[in-house]
């Protein structure tokens, strides 16, 4: 009889620590699984998103944003940063109204947009957005003036005018030349050759020197205009190869084949910074040979028989000029290649292109349309 009792005791007890082992992990399984289940499912607050984001933006247009969930979320204030520096604060909406971004370049930017509720920081989201040119470029016309003489052997890199004396640099590895040419007769009137190693780009003049680049060679020269004597060099920094050059009253401007505008300083011939090239909806690369006119920078785009217009203060493209008629004009052979080469004849008024290997360089006046007041173009 004890024996039994005992063997009952001993049943029990077992029973009694399956139990509270049992009873251990069922506790463990409530805490871990059941009770963040329950927070999770009583916590219904949507999230605060950006509902509407355009990822284009334009050169000094106001911007709208819709943003969903504000009230839900009892968010009473945002703060928001184009490139983590503040424009702007507001009492919110579910529309908020970017002001007009006039005074950032063109191109990739971050937009970044801080939640709060009673003063206490909720939330942070960024964006990426691009910001292109203000208006569609403006499409030019032409008139047909006259053409002239052009060496067929000049692969056109540069072209300026000072007074009525043209200045030409030719490229190729073993033909780089620069020229003083007379324009309405095509004589070579004074013609300096490079090293077959280098393959020269555009040039452009300050004050006395002519400025020439080379390609990939990582330099560019600098000459006595009249005498054609080299009297220094410059290496490139940032931008990595030499494509065309032109020059204001202040400032010497370079391109690299990107959609970058390089700023050189005219005195050291460093680059000071650059100005990222934007049309309406997307960026002009392949910028070329460049020139000055009346506050704008005219630009052949590589492998387009056409010309660009840049507000150079913006990076914004504000016209475009088809030339490929003039293509009818030329002698065709093996060795043509396309439009490459724009001076400026400050006397007349006109411009003057031409191409590589092409045997005439023509005089054209280009035409801009009327303003109307109510569509008035970025740089009036």
């Amino acid at each position: 009889m004890e024996r039994e009792t005992l063997a009952i005791l001993c049943s029990a007890r077992k029973i009694v620590n399956s139990f509270r082992f049992k009873t251990f992990y069922m506790r463990k399984f409530f805490l871990l699984f059941i009770i963040p289940f329950f927070i999770l499912s009583c916590d219904n607050t949507p999230e605060v998103t950006l509902k509407n984001f355009p990822d284009k933006w334009h050169y000094d247009k106001s911007t709208t944003i819709v943003i969903s969930n504000l009230q839900e979320n009892q968010i009473d204030h945002i703060n928001f940063y184009i490139d983590s520096i503040i424009k702007g604060g507001a009492i919110v909406n579910d529309t908020i109204v970017i002001p007009a971004l006039s005074h950032i370049p063109l191109g990739k930017h971050e937009f970044i947009i801080r939640f709060f509720s009673n003063k206490k920081f909720i939330k942070e989201i960024k964006k990426p957005f691009t910001l292109y040119a203000k208006h569609p470029p403006v499409k030019l016309s032409f008139e047909l003036i006259q053409s002239f003489p052009h060496d067929i052997n000049a692969f056109t890199q540069g072209l300026e005018f000072d007074g009525d004396t043209l200045y030409e640099s030719t490229g190729l590895n073993g033909a780089s030349s620069i020229r003083k040419v007379n324009y309405k007769t095509g004589e070579i009137i004074k013609k300096y050759d490079f090293t077959p190693e280098i393959f020269a780009e555009g040039l452009t003049l300050w004050q006395d020197s002519l400025l020439v680049l080379t390609w990939k060679n990582g330099k560019g020269f600098v000459f006595d205009k009249n005498s054609f004597e080299s009297i220094g060099e410059f290496p490139y920094h940032k931008s990595k190869e030499g494509w065309g050059l032109c020059h204001n009253e202040k400032y010497i401007f370079k391109s690299d084949g990107t959609n970058q505008l390089w700023i050189l300083d005219p005195e050291t011939l460093k680059e000071l910074r650059s100005v990222p090239v934007y049309a309406y909806h997307h960026a002009i690369k392949n910028l070329n040979e460049l020139e000055w006119a009346n506050g704008l920078i005219y630009t052949n785009v590589w492998q387009k028989n056409a010309l660009a217009v840049i507000d150079p203060a913006t990076g914004q493209v504000i016209g475009v000029l088809d030339l490929s008629s003039l293509l009818k004009h030329i002698k065709k052979h093996p060795r043509l290649d396309v439009l490459n080469g724009i001076a400026y004849h400050q006397p007349s008024g006109h411009f003057f292109v031409t191409g590589k290997n092409w045997d005439k360089i023509f005089e054209i006046k280009i035409n801009w349309p009327e303003v109307k007041k109510e569509n008035k173009l970025p740089f009036h």
